[in-house]
């Protein structure tokens, strides 16, 4: 209370002296509409009020995070820099010092100008007596009358890939600004005075259902002109605008193929000088264009590039032709029909280094030193250092280079000295070898998996020294390289690039657990691979799409790996322009393939994404923004409800790829439906939308009554056929299940699994659910188990298998060759990624709340996992929790090691924020003996209790025996014995002492 008093009299008077204040102490993680402005150098959004959030750094103490501090206040200012001058800086809106806690805002100053230069300047007063120094970030605007006087240009007579424009910046002003906007599509990619604008930006612009919303980019070129001569060049791609594309596969594709064509991009240059005059350059008929040496360029197929017709300074002023014919540009049509042009407002696709960030996830003081942090096979993200290099190499049918990784992306080949006309053929694949007639083994790469596509890149050399080979426009999903065409290629010049949308590596899972580590070793990559843009289900085959229900399955697990916000708002907001008018979505978006309306485990991804995306950053607007159309999608499916009941409720895809037969399909579906309903539940209460929380509670209880009634069987004591996934799934819905039968399902479901030699069978819809249910019902140690198996089928099996041990997350449990078909690559079974964090960790956001729950579920059976470690990222500061069974302290603790369990957990929770803090009981029949802080005895029991003899809901609040900073509460839930602490902001170690407890 002192200090809130304090800091009201600093906000009325600014009396007190903020002894604290200091240069090194600013916010951090500073954000305007989630871009980071310190990893950014050219920020640039579309709004007139974008959000800004922030973060306050930890403060050490004797190498000890403080704890309990609070903000205090905040103050913000922005700054207009005029575009045509570089010196001026005009305040425009100023909060400020302003009393709160609170460190998201949204700006509701001004409106903002296009191609405009802005300052934000931040500070805060926090309860420890610090007043910071101001964060200083950039940021610019633009909006969609950018493009105003530019036309799309290409060509319908010839391939024309690639585009030149020369000008003069005739004056004696210099260039004050300079900014660009662009749509390429299918892809792009700009230079300028002879120079890549951004070298590893690749397959740019994001792929969209172009004729609804079509992307653009806009770009600083400030430093890139100069007075006097200039030239911009521009590369195109066919990208995902290519009606071939479309055309692979089945689905609704016949009225997209009929709008797609010939790749085109539209263009404007605003250039300001300090005489306050403009020049705007356009794309326009006076750009020249030609087919350039890529001559043929297909996402699926691969490239063909004629490297006697490259040109590398075609975009520079001097450049001169004699050999190609360059003829002038023509208008295009718009892709964009009856929809909008919008700037692209996640980061890009990127190759190599650039793709993936890895920010400091330490904390002060280092808690996994006890942890195993080791997997089996694969690179590692936090070492690579974005580049593969083979690690093996043979040959068969050509030579063949292993990266030890499967990943998406490609190879670049360097040093090649053959005579002009040389043909070399590059060949991707994930498996290394294929089954013949008769069982006989042949060497050579298998690529019967890439179904109907080539995965091919041709390249014809030019006959210079030491020559490079490199595609554009396509990618591939491979670990096996095969090069046709050279005698000999030493490893030393092969390079290969990962390529997935530029993201940040926020969080990090370890345990105790090789298996467990491996696993997440392959989510990691899994998801990276299929991070393009937006989320693909693999990167190998005729498919790339963006599948709903693999979406869907690994949002919450990705959004805890990687800073992937803006990826995930852009994605929902593709689902919003192709929702139809009666609320329907598809199965794929764009809509490639599937059906419409979608199956509804596949159309759940539309709410999934949105609540994800609110429990990891708190921002109560992104459930606002895609509220209407979730109840649009929940009332479709109501109507086709109402139309069959649940008994005959549509699917299509089911539990997809059960190892059992697939259970009762509308069982599946009719699941997604109640989880929909009760989720969207939850978001009317959090909206106050209190009319909407009455009709759909009302209609869960009934579909919850009839789910029950409709596929319960009395006789199989289980519902649907009685199998793993059908109980998991009536399982995991609340309500639906009646307390009379809970024991009976529960036998049953659990009695299956064991007559299948402790496997599970489900697919990919139930095994989702399988491990929070099991962990949330007393079945941890079963979970765990089944987690860490590695025979067939299982996690583990993927790589501990006799044909290839996996470095991603297979589409399948099959063991090869069995499934050659099948991706080795996806990302829809990397649910247990999620269960990783929330229940193994025990780590749960709830950042709205201004909290940060920790309930690490412990197995009974200490050898199944002796220590796990997890670090976050959020929105609001670093949060770990490290915990170890520590045994070896019982001898110091004098307890009586047979008769006794004690676990070791470190936690950090970040500044401003609350830690609700929760232990599980160690032993089956044990009650917590007594629990230490900081090597202080916070409480101890005085006496045992029988559980039985206690109300189920019964909650003790504990008088502790010590006080400890930032130590609030201690309460227990008697009949679970599940201990749980309220603390500060902070570091934290704590020990929990279990004991038998024998009534």
């Amino acid at each position: 209370m002192l200090k809130i008093f304090f800091g009201l009299l600093w906000l009325l008077g600014d009396i007190v002296p903020w002894h604290l204040a200091s240069n090194t102490i600013r916010p951090t993680d500073v954000r305007i509409e989630y871009w980071l402005l310190k990893q950014y150098d050219d920020v640039v959004i579309d709004t007139h009020t974008p959000i800004i959030s922030w973060s306050l750094p930890t403060v050490a103490n004797n190498n000890y995070q403080q704890r309990d501090i609070q903000q205090m206040a905040y103050q913000i200012k922005i700054y207009e820099r005029p575009t045509h001058d570089t010196t001026t800086s005009i305040l425009l809106w100023d909060t400020e010092p302003a009393a709160s806690s609170f460190s998201t805002v949204q700006y509701n100053g001004p409106m903002f100008i296009t191609d405009c230069r802005y300052e934000l300047h931040l500070r805060y007063w926090s309860s420890d007596g610090v007043k910071s120094n101001w964060f200083i970030g950039k940021f610019r605007t633009v909006f969609s009358d950018v493009f105003n006087g530019s036309q799309w240009i290409g060509s319908n007579s010839i391939n024309m890939n690639q585009l030149r424009k020369t000008f003069n910046i005739e004056s004696s002003s210099s260039i004050t600004s300079a900014f660009a906007a662009i749509s390429g599509i299918g892809y792009y990619e700009l230079h300028v005075n002879g120079q890549p604008v951004d070298p590893s930006r690749k397959l740019d612009v994001g792929w969209t259902t172009y004729q609804q919303r079509t992307l653009y980019v806009s770009y600083d070129m400030t430093k890139f002109l100069t007075g006097g001569a200039n030239a911009i060049g521009v590369f195109l791609g066919q990208g995902w605008y290519n009606r071939q594309q479309w055309i692979i596969g089945p689905g609704p594709r016949t009225e997209l193929s009929t709008q797609y064509g010939p790749p085109r991009f539209i263009f404007h240059l605003t250039i300001c000088l300090s005489d306050k005059s403009t020049i705007n350059i356009n794309s326009d008929e006076t750009w020249l264009g030609r087919e350039a040496e890529h001559r043929a360029d297909n996402v699926y197929m691969g490239t063909v590039v004629d490297y006697r017709a490259a040109r590398p300074t075609f975009s520079t002023v001097t450049f001169f032709d004699n050999t190609s014919l360059w003829i002038n540009a023509s208008i295009l049509s718009s892709p964009v029909k009856d929809g909008t042009l919008s700037l692209q407002r996640m980061p890009p696709i990127r190759a190599g280094p650039d793709a993936l960030n890895i920010p400091d996830l330490s904390s002060i003081d280092d808690i996994t030193t006890s942890i195993v942090e080791s997997y089996l096979y694969g690179a590692d993200l936090t070492k690579f250092n974005g580049v593969l290099i083979p690690i093996g190499t043979d040959y068969g049918n050509g030579q063949i280079f292993d990266l030890g990784q499967n990943f998406a992306g490609w190879c670049r080949v360097t040093g090649i000295n053959v005579p002009s006309s040389y043909i070399v053929q590059l060949r991707h694949s994930e498996y290394r070898y294929s089954q013949g007639t008769n069982g006989i083994r042949f060497n050579g790469i298998d690529t019967e998996n890439l179904d109907s596509i080539a995965a091919t890149d041709t390249f014809i050399l030019n006959g210079s020294v030491n020559e490079t080979i490199e595609p554009m426009f396509t990618y591939h999903g491979f670990r096996y390289l095969l090069v046709n065409g050279l005698p000999d290629v030493d490893s030393s010049q092969v390079t290969c690039y990962p390529v997935h949308t530029e993201t940040s590596l926020i969080g990090n899972f370890s345990s105790s657990s090789v298996i467990l580590n491996q696993i997440q070793h392959n989510i990691l990559w899994s998801q990276l691979s299929n991070t393009m843009s937006l989320p693909t289900d693999c990167p190998q085959r005729n498919e790339r799409r963006g599948w709903m229900g693999d979406a869907g399955l690994s949002v919450d697990e990705a959004l805890y790996n990687f800073d992937l916000i803006q990826f995930y708002l852009n994605f929902l907001t593709m689902i919003q322009d192709n929702q139809a008018a009666d609320g329907a979505i598809s199965d794929t978006v764009p809509f490639t393939v599937g059906f419409s309306p979608a199956d509804p485990n596949w159309g759940t991804a539309y709410i999934k994404i949105a609540w994800a995306l609110y429990e990891h950053t708190g921002d109560i607007t992104i459930l606002q923004q895609y509220y209407t159309g979730i109840r649009a999608w929940i009332d479709c499916l109501t109507r086709q409800y109402r139309q069959t009941g649940l008994a005959h409720f549509f699917g299509h895809w089911g539990d997809w790829v059960p190892v059992a037969p697939m259970t009762n399909l509308s069982l599946i579906s009719s699941f997604a439906y109640l989880h929909d309903v009760h989720r969207f539940i939850n978001i009317s209460t959090i909206l106050n939308q209190t009319e909407n929380t009455k009709n759909y509670t009302e209609l869960y209880h009934t579909l919850a009554k009839e789910f029950h009634t409709v596929f319960y069987d009395g006789t199989l004591r289980g519902y649907a056929d009685n199998s793993q996934a059908a109980n998991v799934l009536a399982l995991a819905l609340p309500n639906v299940v009646p307390d009379e039968i809970q024991t009976t399902v529960w036998e049953s479901l659990l009695n299956n699994i064991k007559s299948q030699n402790m496997h599970f069978t489900g697919g990919i819809v139930s095994v989702a659910q399988l491990y929070p249910l099991l962990s949330s019902n007393g079945n941890h140690d079963l979970a765990v188990q089944l987690a860490s198996s590695t025979t067939y089928p299982s996690y583990g099996h993927m790589f501990n298998n006799p044909i290839q041990n996996a470095t991603t997350t297979w589409e399948t449990w099959n063991t090869l060759p069995d499934s050659a078909g099948s991706s080795l690559n996806h990302h829809m079974f990397n649910s247990i990624g999620s269960w990783f964090y929330r229940y193994l960790a025990g780590l749960r956001l709830s950042l709205a709340e201004h909290r940060i729950y920790i309930h690490p579920r412990m197995t009974h059976d200490e050898t199944l996992l002796k220590a796990v470690s997890a670090t976050v990222k959020t929105q609001k500061g670093l949060v770990r929790v490290a915990w170890t069974r520590a045994v070896d302290l019982l001898e110091r603790l004098s307890m009586p090691s047979l008769s006794a369990q004690i676990v070791k957990m470190t936690v950090t929770i970040p500044t401003t924020l609350e830690g609700i803090i929760s232990f599980d009981p160690l032993l089956k029949s044990g009650q917590c003996h007594s629990i230490y802080v900081d090597q202080k005895l916070l409480w101890k029991r005085s006496s045992l209790y029988c559980p039985q003899h206690v109300h189920t809901s019964a909650i003790d609040d504990l008088s502790l025996i010590t006080v400890v900073n930032g130590v609030k509460q201690l309460s227990e839930v008697v009949q679970s014995g599940t201990m749980t602490l309220r603390v500060s902001s902070g570091q934290y170690q704590f020990h929990a002492v279990w004991i038998e407890n024998s009534c």
